[in-house]
């Protein structure tokens, strides 16, 4: 039956399909089916404003009559079926007024590979944004809730293609890029993804043994940076003593190392960060060029023994962009 918009009801995501979701809470899963779960509506609407490859996504029905506008026309014309089963959105270039606009259909298993010769996951650099056709899932508020990792779900999940990049030893040889040892926290990895894209950091090399970029907790604490900011996971002296890589200026914190404010700073190089709880392994560290410290100044009171990794990043990018005069 058809309600007065002329959309028929959607069958709910089965049983099956939540466990899935479900299962991408854990690292195993989600590397094993390369997905990873986007939630909240801030999230989906960068996610769609991205080159990240999207899987599907589960929505509440007023989200998507807010982005499907084009749904009761379409069915008025009889131009399309507009019936929501297996339903599929396409995502449009942005209008010139700059509104999030995206063209319904009822065609199921649509697929636009936009990686072809690329890396997995992301279309070509600085190419217009090409179209993309996923599937589209009502979700009722309660089953919203037992896929949710939030305390209070919002309208609208996702799950996207995990990509995966190969830095480009050139780039990075003209550019400003984050370096993490072993870095543990998900909310200190996710806000230095989100500080790496207001300054226009574009790439991040990251141990192999660092937090996860994909862990729920670190994707919704990049607030959609994520979707701006290349994450590579190497092992860290193997790429550094790579030819084309080699040479590049490394700056590595140390405690009583020279004041960052003291030092001559390039801006093409590599920031190498510690982890929260054994700084810079030696393994890493034997690669550093230039030393730098972030000075206290605690007044009368001692200073506490260390600045947390995510504020000191954020410090320290801040400071390399000021010596460029703000610019990437």
């Amino acid at each position: 039956m058809l309600n007065q918009q002329g959309i028929k009801t959607i069958i709910m995501p089965g049983k099956t399909t939540i466990k899935f979701i479900n299962s991408l809470k854990q690292k195993k899963f989600r590397k094993q089916h390369g997905l990873f779960i986007a939630e909240g509506e801030k999230m989906v609407d960068e996610l769609m404003e991205s080159n990240f490859t999207i899987h599907s996504i589960y929505a509440t029905r007023q989200w998507i009559m807010e982005r499907c506008p084009a749904q009761e026309e379409v069915a008025g014309k009889g131009t399309g079926n507009a019936t929501m089963d297996n339903k599929t959105i396409t995502r449009q270039p942005p209008s010139d007024s700059g509104n999030k606009m995206y063209t319904c259909t009822g065609t199921n298993d649509l697929k636009q590979d936009n990686t072809k010769g690329l890396s997995k996951g992301h279309a070509k650099d600085n190419s217009p944004l090409q179209q993309q056709v996923f599937k589209l899932y009502e979700i009722g508020e309660q089953e919203l809730k037992r896929i949710s990792s939030l305390a209070t779900p919002n309208r609208v999940l996702a799950l996207v293609h995990t990509p995966s990049h190969t830095p480009d030893p050139a780039v990075l040889r003209n550019s400003l890029t984050l370096v993490l040892d072993d870095i543990q926290d998900p909310g200190n990895l996710g806000t230095l993804i989100r500080t790496c894209h207001w300054f226009g950091v574009e790439n991040m090399i990251l141990s192999k043994n660092s937090a996860d970029i994909t862990n729920p907790k670190v994707v919704q604490s990049t607030m959609g940076s994520i979707f701006h900011v290349r994450a590579h996971y190497l092992d860290l002296p193997a790429f550094l003593k790579l030819p084309g890589v080699e040479g590049i200026p490394v700056y590595g914190t140390f405690p009583g190392g020279p004041s960052i404010y003291d030092r001559p700073l390039t801006g093409e190089a590599m920031i190498l960060l510690g982890s929260e709880s054994k700084g810079i392994s030696p393994r890493a560290g034997r690669f550093i060029t230039n030393k730098i410290s972030i000075p206290s100044l605690p007044g009368k009171k001692k200073p506490p023994e260390s600045l947390n990794i995510a504020v000191a990043g954020g410090i320290i990018i801040s400071e390399f962009r000021r010596r460029k005069g703000g610019q990437p």
